[in-house]
Parts: C-alpha cells; sequence; structure tokens
C-alpha cells in the first residue's frame, strides 16, 4: 500500500474519517483483494466496526475481514486500504553438528554392509535351493521319460498285435462278401434267363396259334 499521509484524500488509522466509513463501507471496495463489502459487523456498545463481510470473487464464498487490518479509506474513489503484509523472515535450517554427521555416516557404513551381508546370503541360498531342486528333479525327469518311452513302445507293439489279428479277419470278411456277390450274380442271370425262356415260349405258343387261325380261316 502507498504511504496514505502522503495523499491528502486518504484517511490513515487513528483517524474519525476512517471510523465513520468503516461502519458505512457497504458498498466500498477492498483493496488490493478486489472485493466489495456486503456487510459490516459493528460492536453494540461503542457503535464501531469489528469486521468486514466481503465474498471471495473465485470461490463465492463470504469471508470476514477484521476492521483492523483496515489501514486507510480514501472516500473518493470508495477504497479500503489494507496493511501490507508482513514480510516474512527465510526458514533457516538447522546445520547439522559433525558428531551427527559422523554418526549418520557410520550407520549408512554399517547399513549398506548389511544389506550387502543379506544380498550375499540370499544368492547362496538361491544357488543352493537350485542346486538341490536339480537334484531331486533329474532322477524323476529321467522315469518320466523312461516311462513315456515304455508306453510308446507298449502302444507300438499292440498296435502291431492288433493289426494282425485284424487282417486275416477283414480278408475272410472280404471273401465271404464276394462269394455272396458271386452267388447273388449267378441266381440274377438264372432268374433272367429264365424269364427270357417264358417269354419265348409264349410267344411260339401265340404265333402257332395265329397261324392255326389262319389255317381256319382259309379252309372256310
Amino acid at each position: 500500500m502507498a504511504d496514505a499521509s502522503a495523499d491528502p484524500h486518504v484517511f490513515s488509522r487513528g483517524s474519525t474519517v476512517l471510523d465513520y466509513w468503516l461502519v458505512h463501507a457497504e458498498g466500498l471496495t477492498v483493496q488490493p483483494l478486489g472485493v466489495r463489502v456486503e456487510e459490516v459487523v459493528v460492536a453494540p456498545r461503542v457503535g464501531r466496526a469489528k469486521a468486514l463481510i466481503v465474498r471471495s470473487r473465485v470461490t463465492r464464498r463470504r469471508r470476514a475481514i477484521p476492521a483492523d487490518a483496515i489501514a486507510a479509506v480514501e472516500p473518493s474513489s470508495g477504497r479500503l486500504l489494507l496493511d501490507p503484509p508482513a514480510p516474512r523472515e527465510p526458514r533457516r535450517l538447522p546445520r547439522p553438528s559433525p558428531e551427527r554427521v559422523a554418526t549418520v555416516r557410520t550407520a549408512a557404513a554399517a547399513g549398506g554392509r548389511t544389506v550387502r551381508l543379506h544380498a550375499a546370503a540370499a544368492s547362496r541360498s538361491t544357488r543352493a535351493g537350485a542346486g538341490a531342486s536339480l537334484v531331486w528333479l533329474r532322477p524323476r525327469a529321467a522315469r518320466a521319460v523312461a516311462h513315456a518311452a515304455h508306453a510308446g513302445r507298449l502302444g507300438a507293439t499292440r498296435a502291431r498285435e492288433g493289426a494282425s489279428w485284424l487282417a486275416p479277419r477283414i480278408a475272410a470278411a472280404l471273401r465271404a462278401a464276394a462269394a455272396a456277390a458271386g452267388r447273388l450274380a449267378h441266381a440274377a442271370a438264372a432268374a433272367v434267363a429264365r424269364a427270357a425262356g417264358s417269354a419265348a415260349e409264349r410267344a411260339r405258343a401265340a404265333l402257332e396259334a395265329h397261324r392255326a387261325r389262319r389255317s381256319l380261316d382259309a379252309e372256310d
């Protein structure tokens, strides 16, 4: 905020003009916040302003500004001027003592050694476990392979035995089927021959009957 005493139109804290405008601050703008006063909270006994109720331009929520935080008023522009924020002192981080640094370094070194020891132990355990697993797995894998090979040979033997048992029976069935087909063909040929002979006899009988009728007609 600018120096209020340098501007005759600005009335600073302690002025009765500022006290008056704080009580009648509705509609004035609080700078540098840029918000308007919607309501004034007045102390009932002394009649002085206690707080100014404003609404945030971003969240639209109402908040109270203590009247004591107003440093000056500029009635001509309708502005209430807030006190400037107090400068913050830079935070100083305490520097650790040499003893603390040495302790931390010793602890870090000890932790590193512990981690390396655990890593080496874990590596040895892993290698030992892998070796034991391999020793346990090798004979079982060999037995599984031998069992699979035996099962394959047994299956092949049984397949050959089945083929040997089935082949003569298939051949016999084929021969029986061929013989039956031959008998059926012979019977069909005989039936056809008999049918042809019967037809020829019937034809000859009809021809002789026709000739007989013609002879009778000629004698008449």
